[in-house]
C-alpha cells in the first residue's frame, strides 16, 4: 500500500502569496502586472503556482498556464503558448472559442490545429525581407490581441513555468507582452530556476531589465526553515514527527520541499539517518522500491522527455495491456507520475525525477529506446501529443538514436514547421543541426530534396528572421562558397541580394552595395527581370541608407522601370518608397511626395505590409521635413495601425511612434509626445531607434529647464548611437546638448558643442538637423554680445568673426519648407542682435515666419525677444501683447524657461501683465551671468553701486516704482528717486526698464519685498 509523501496543506509563503494577491489586485483593476517567482529546483514555486491559480480561479480569473520543455530546440516550439491554447479550446464551447479568437484564429492553428476545424492558415511567406519581418511579430500581436479579447470577459492568469529551459521564440513571447499590456486585465506569471541560469544564458539580460519595472513583482523563494519542515513534515505523516527524524531529514534536505518529501518516502520504511549520501540515490530509492514493470515504464517514459501520451508510452514500451496499467497506476500511486491535465498521458511530477532515471540509464538503453520512439512516431503519426509536436520530436528522436540519415530530413521538417509556427531562432537550430548532419549522410540530396546551398540558405533565412544577422552572413557566406563559379549567376545574385541585407541592417551600408554591385554584374544586361528589380530596388536602398543620394535616386528609377517591365510589384514599390524619400531629400521635397505615395498604395494592394510601413515612416519623415506636422503625425498613426494589424509593431511600428512623437513635439503637444516615447522606452530598443527616442526625450526636457533629466537621457543616447557619423543622429544630440549648457549659463561649452556639431561643410539634405544648431549658435553669440555690451566693454573681434561664419553658413543651407525658412528668420533676428542694429524689424520676421510654420516653441521665444526689443525702444503697445502670448504659449506646453523669463520682462517692464506660474527651471536665465565662466564672479560690482542702491536695484528689477521700493525700504519717495538716477547714472542706461534688464541678464536676481506693518 502506497502512503502519499505530498504535503496536503500548503505550507509556509504567506510574505509571498500577499505580494502575489497584490498583483491579481492589480490586474482585476485593468492594471496589467507580472510575477516572476525564481528559485532552486525542488524549492517549491510550482506548489506555489498551483496554489495562487486556485485562489486566483476562486476569485473568476481564467487560468491559462503552460510549461517550458526541457528539450530546448528539440521541443516543441512555443510549449507553453500552445499549452495555454489547448486548455482554452477545452474550457470554451467552439462558438465562443471562435468569438475570442477572431481574426487571429487562423493563425493560432498552426499553433494548435484543434482551434481551426477547417484547417490552419496559411504557411510561412517565401524568403525576403518583407516576409520575414511580417512573419517575425505575426505571432506576438495575435496573443496580445488575444489576451485582451478575453481579459474583456474576465480577469486572465496567463502562466510559463520553467522560463529557464524556454526556446527563444517563448523568451521573445513573454518580452512583448510584459512590455505591451495595457489596459487589460491580465496577469502574467513565469517561474524559473535560478540555479541554472550559467553567465551567458538567454533569460539573464531579460531577467535584469524586468528587475527595473514598476509592473514587476519578482519573487526568490528560500529554502524552508527547520520549522516549515517540521510543519510539512507533520502534514505528510498525518502525527507529529519524531525530532531526531526532523534533524536528519533537515540536515540532508536543506529544507528544499521536494527533497524532503523524497527524504521522507525513503524514510517511511526505516531510519533516516540510513538514506543514502547522494541526491541522485535519495530520488532513485523510491523508484527502486517499485515492480520491474513499473520500473520498465518509468525508463521508457524518461526517455520521451517531461511527458508522454499514453498511446505512445504503450507502443514504445511493448508489454501487455495488463501488465502496462498496474505500472502506470504503482507509479502513480508512489508519486513519481501524474495524469496530465488531458487525461490522455503522464507526467514525471518532478523533472529531478526524471533526469535521475534517465541518467542511471545505460547508454545502449537509451539509445535503443529513443530509436523505438523515432519508429513509433514514424509509423503513426496519431501517436503524437497533437500534429504540430511531431516533427520536433521525430527530430530529436532520431538524432538521440544516433540514426543520422532518418535525422537529417526529420531536421529540416522540424525546421519548416517551427517556422510556420513562427519561430524563426528554433528553425535555425534544427538546420544548423541538419547542416551538421550532412557530411554523414551519403544520399543526402536524394532524402532531402535539397543541396547544401539550398539548405545553407534555409538557415540563413532563419537566422535573418530571428535577428542574428551576423550568423545569416556567415550562412549565406557559406552558400555562396558552395556555388560552383560560373553556374546559374541568377541564383548567386540572389543569393547575393539576401547577403546584402543582412550587411545593411547590421550597420555594414558601404559593404551591402558592394554586395549589391557583384549581384547586378551576374545578371543579364537584357532584358529586365524579376532578378534585376529585386536587385536594383535593394541597391538603391543601400545607396540611400549611404548618403548616397544621387545615385540612389538614379538606381531607384531604374529599379521601377525594371519592375514594371517584370511586373514584379513588391519590387516597385520598394523602389518607388526610396524613389520618393531621394528625392524629397535632394532639395525637391514635394516632388517626393508623389512616388512616396504610389509606392504604399501598391504594397497595400498587393498586400505587402512591410512595404507600405516602410512607405509610411518615408512619407510621415519627408512630410515632418516639410513643416506638414499634422499630417506627418497623421500617417505615422495610421502606419502603427496597420503594423498592429500585421503583427509587426515590434519592428516597423517602433520606428513610427518616434515618427508620430518628432511632429507632436514641433506642435507643441508635449504630454502626448511624454505618453508615446515612454512607452516606446519601457524596454529600450537598441541602436539609432533607441537613441531617437531618447533624443526626443533629451529635447524634450532640456526646453522644459529640466537640465539634469536632460543630461542624463543625453547620456543614454549617446551610448545607444554608438559611433554613427550619420548628421540625422549627431546633430539633434549637439543641438540638445548646446541647449543644456545654454540653460546652465555655460555659453563657453554651448559654444563648443554648436562648433563640434556644424563641423565640416554639412549636406544640403541635412539642412534639417543643421538650421537649429545654425540659430542656437548664432544665439549664443547674440547673448555674448548682449553681455559685453551690458558691462560697457567693446564686442570683441572673436564674436564678430563667428557671428559672420554663422551668418555665411546659413546662407548656403537650403530653406525648402517653412520650418527651414523660420530659422533663417530667427538667424537673422539673433544677428541682428548680436551687432546691436535692426532688431526692430528682425523680431517681427520671425514671429510672422514661425506663426506660418504651425510651431508654438520657437514662436514664443521669437515673442519673447520681439517684446523685449520693442521694451528697449519704448513701445509698450507691441510688447505688452507679445510677451503675454510668449508667456502663455510657454506655460501651456510647459517650457518653464520661457515662461519664467516672460513673467519676469513683463513684471520689470510693468506691463500689467501676470507673473508667470511656471515652475522655476533649473538654472534660470538671471543666474546666465554667474553660472557662465567668462563673466566674472560679481558682474556689478565694475559699476561701483553702493550696498542701498542694489538693494533698490533689485526691487527696480522686480518692476517696482518709486513709491514701492520707499515703502519697502522705509525710505522717502524722494529719496528712492535719487538713487534710482545715481544707477541710472552708473549702469549708463537712459531709462529705469533698460536698466531692470541689464540687472536680470548679469545675474541679479530680483526681489519682491512683502507687505511690512509698522
Amino acid at each position: 500500500m502506497s502512503v502519499s509523501v505530498v504535503s496536503p496543506v500548503f505550507i509556509g509563503r504567506r510574505e509571498e502569496l500577499a505580494s502575489l494577491a497584490t498583483l491579481l489586485a492589480r490586474a482585476s483593476d485593468r492594471e496589467p502586472a507580472f510575477a516572476l517567482i525564481g528559485g532552486e529546483a525542488g524549492v517549491g514555486k510550482t506548489r506555489l503556482v498551483r496554489e495562487l491559480t486556485g485562489r486566483a480561479a476562486d476569485l473568476g480569473f481564467l487560468v491559462l498556464t503552460g510549461q517550458c520543455v526541457e528539450l530546448g530546440a528539440e521541443g516543441l516550439p512555443l510549449a507553453p503558448l500552445v499549452d495555454a491554447l489547448r486548455t482554452l479550446a477545452r474550457v470554451m464551447a467552439p462558438g465562443e472559442l471562435a468569438g475570442v479568437l477572431g481574426p487571429a484564429g487562423a493563425g493560432l492553428a498552426r499553433l494548435l490545429p484543434e482551434l481551426a476545424p477547417d484547417g490552419p492558415g496559411p504557411g510561412p511567406e517565401p524568403a525576403g525581407a518583407a516576409g520575414a519581418d511580417r512573419h517575425k511579430g505575426q505571432l506576438l500581436e495575435m496573443v496580445l490581441g488575444l489576451l485582451d479579447r478575453l481579459s474583456t470577459r474576465q480577469p486572465v492568469i496567463f502562466g510559463i513555468e520553467d522560463l529557464h529551459w524556454a526556446d527563444q521564440s517563448t523568451l521573445d513571447l513573454i518580452a512583448f507582452l510584459v512590455r505591451s499590456l495595457r489596459d487589460t486585465r491580465v496577469l502574467l506569471l513565469a517561474t524559473y530556476r535560478s540555479d541554472e541560469l550559467h553567465r551567458r544564458h538567454p533569460l539573464r539580460p531579460l531577467l535584469t531589465s524586468w528587475e527595473r519595472m514598476r509592473s514587476a513583482g519578482h519573487l526568490e523563494l528560500l529554502r524552508f526553515d527547520r520549522a516549515e519542515v517540521t510543519a510539512q513534515l507533520a502534514a505528510i505523516l498525518g502525527r507529529e514527527p519524531a525530532p531526531d527524524a526532523v534533524d536528519a531529514i533537515f540536515d540532508r534536505s536543506g529544507g528544499n520541499a521536494y527533497l524532503v518529501e523524497e527524504l521522507a518516502g525513503a524514510a517511511l520504511g526505516g531510519d533516516p539517518a540510513d538514506l543514502s549520501p547522494t541526491l541522485r540515490d535519495v530520488l532513485l530509492s523510491r523508484v527502486d522500491g517499485l515492480s520491474p514493470d513499473a520500473q520498465r515504464l518509468l525508463r521508457t517514459a524518461a526517455v520521451a522527455g517531461r511527458s508522454v501520451p499514453d498511446r505512445l508510452l504503450a507502443a514504445v514500451a511493448g508489454i501487455g495491456e495488463t501488465e502496462f496499467f498496474a505500472g502506470l497506476r504503482e507509479a502513480v500511486e508512489n508519486h513519481l507520475l501524474e495524469v496530465d491535465p488531458r487525461g490522455q498521458g503522464y507526467a514525471f511530477r518532478h523533472a529531478l525525477t526524471r533526469d535521475a532515471v534517465y541518467e542511471d540509464m545505460l547508454p545502449g538503453e537509451r539509445v535503443r529506446l529513443h530509436a523505438a520512439y523515432g519508429a513509433a512516431l514514424a509509423r503513426d503519426p496519431g501517436l503524437a501529443a497533437d500534429e504540430a509536436a511531431r516533427p520536433a520530436a521525430l527530430a530529436y528522436h532520431w538524432y538521440a538514436a544516433l540514426d543520422l540519415p532518418r535525422a537529417l530530413p526529420a531536421a529540416i521538417d522540424a525546421a519548416s514547421s517551427a517556422l510556420a509556427s513562427y519561430a524563426p531562432a528554433e528553425a535555425l537550430r534544427h538546420l544548423e543541426r541538419a547542416q551538421e548532419i550532412w557530411p554523414r549522410v551519403d544520399d543526402a540530396p536524394q532524402r532531402t530534396g535539397l543541396d547544401q546551398v539550398e539548405l545553407s540558405a534555409r538557415a540563413a533565412e532563419a537566422a535573418y528572421r530571428s535577428g542574428a544577422l551576423n550568423r545569416s552572413q556567415s550562412l549565406l557566406a557559406g552558400a555562396l562558397a558552395e556555388l560552383p563559379e560560373g553556374t546559374d549567376p541568377v541564383r548567386r545574385a540572389l543569393l547575393l541580394e539576401r547577403f546584402a541585407l543582412a550587411q545593411r541592417d547590421a550597420g555594414r551600408a558601404a559593404d551591402a552595395v558592394t554586395s549589391l554591385e557583384q549581384a547586378l554584374a551576374l545578371l543579364p544586361a537584357e532584358p529586365d527581370s524579376r532578378a534585376h528589380a529585386v536587385v536594383l530596388a535593394a541597391l538603391a536602398a543601400a545607396h540611400m541608407r549611404c548618403a548616397d543620394l544621387e545615385r540612389s535616386a538614379e538606381v531607384a528609377q531604374r529599379a521601377v522601370t525594371a519592375a514594371r517591365a517584370a511586373g514584379a510589384i513588391g519590387a516597385q514599390a520598394e523602389a518607388e518608397i526610396t524613389l520618393g524619400s531621394t528625392t524629397a531629400y535632394l532639395d525637391r521635397a514635394e516632388a517626393g511626395l508623389g512616388p512616396l505615395r504610389s509606392g504604399v498604395r501598391l504594397a497595400l494592394e498587393a498586400d505587402i505590409p512591410a512595404t507600405a510601413l516602410r512607405g509610411y515612416i518615408n512619407l510621415s519623415d519627408v512630410l515632418e521635413l516639410l513643416g506638414q506636422h499634422a499630417e506627418a503625425a497623421q500617417i505615422a498613426r495610421d502606419g502603427l495601425e496597420l503594423a498592429l494589424q500585421a503583427g509587426l509593431a515590434r519592428t516597423f511600428g517602433s520606428y513610427l511612434i518616434g515618427n508620430q512623437a518628432e511632429p507632436l513635439l514641433r506642435l507643441g503637444e508635449w504630454a502626448e509626445v511624454d505618453r508615446l516615447v515612454s512607452e516606446a522606452l519601457t524596454e529600450l530598443p537598441e541602436g539609432v531607434f533607441g537613441a531617437t527616442l531618447e533624443e526626443l526625450q533629451t529635447e524634450l526636457a532640456a526646453v522644459r529647464g529640466q537640465y539634469d533629466d536632460a543630461a542624463r537621457r543625453l547620456r543614454d543616447a549617446r551610448r545607444l548611437v554608438g559611433g554613427t557619423t550619420d548628421v540625422q543622429f549627431t546633430q539633434p544630440l549637439h543641438f540638445s546638448e548646446a541647449m543644456i549648457a545654454l540653460g546652465r549659463g555655460d555659453l563657453t561649452a554651448a559654444r563648443e558643442v554648436v562648433g563640434t556639431g556644424l563641423a565640416g561643410a554639412p549636406p544640403s539634405w541635412a539642412a534639417r538637423y543643421a538650421w537649429p544648431l545654425v540659430w542656437l549658435g548664432l544665439r549664443i553669440e547674440a547673448d555674448q554680445a548682449t553681455r559685453y555690451r551690458d558691462r560697457r566693454e567693446p564686442v570683441p573681434a572673436a564674436v564678430t568673426d563667428r557671428v559672420a561664419d554663422l551668418t555665411g553658413l546659413a546662407g548656403r543651407l537650403p530653406t525648402p519648407a517653412p520650418p527651414a525658412r523660420g530659422y533663417q528668420t530667427l538667424a537673422a533676428a539673433e544677428r541682428a542682435r548680436a551687432e546691436d542694429s535692426g532688431e526692430e524689424a528682425a523680431w517681427p520676421a520671425a514671429v510672422a515666419a514661425w506663426r506660418a510654420a504651425g510651431e508654438p516653441y520657437p514662436l514664443s521665444y521669437a515673442l519673447l525677444r520681439q517684446a523685449e526689443a520693442a521694451i528697449a525702444r519704448g513701445d509698450r503697445d507691441t510688447a505688452a501683447p507679445a510677451v503675454r502670448e510668449a508667456q502663455d504659449l510657454a506655460e501651456r506646453m510647459g517650457a518653464v524657461p520661457i515662461a519664467t523669463e516672460a513673467g519676469a520682462l513683463a513684471q520689470r517692464a510693468r506691463l500689467g501683465t501676470r507673473p508667470s506660474t511656471a515652475e522655476e527651471p533649473e538654472t534660470t536665465g538671471a543666474a546666465r551671468g554667474a553660472a557662465d565662466p567668462a563673466a566674472g564672479a560679481d558682474e556689478l560690482a565694475r559699476f561701483g553701486l553702493t550696498e542701498r542702491e542694489r538693494e533698490v536695484l533689485r526691487l527696480l528689477a522686480a518692476g517696482q516704482s518709486n513709491p514701492e521700493i520707499a515703502r519697502a525700504l522705509f525710505i522717502s519717495a524722494k529719496t528712492a528717486s535719487v538713487h534710482v538716477s545715481n544707477i541710472l547714472a552708473k549702469l549708463g542706461v537712459g531709462g529705469r526698464v533698460e536698466a531692470a534688464a541689464v540687472a536680470h541678464r548679469l545675474g541679479m536676481a530680483p526681489s519682491v519685498p512683502t507687505e511690512r506693518s509698522h
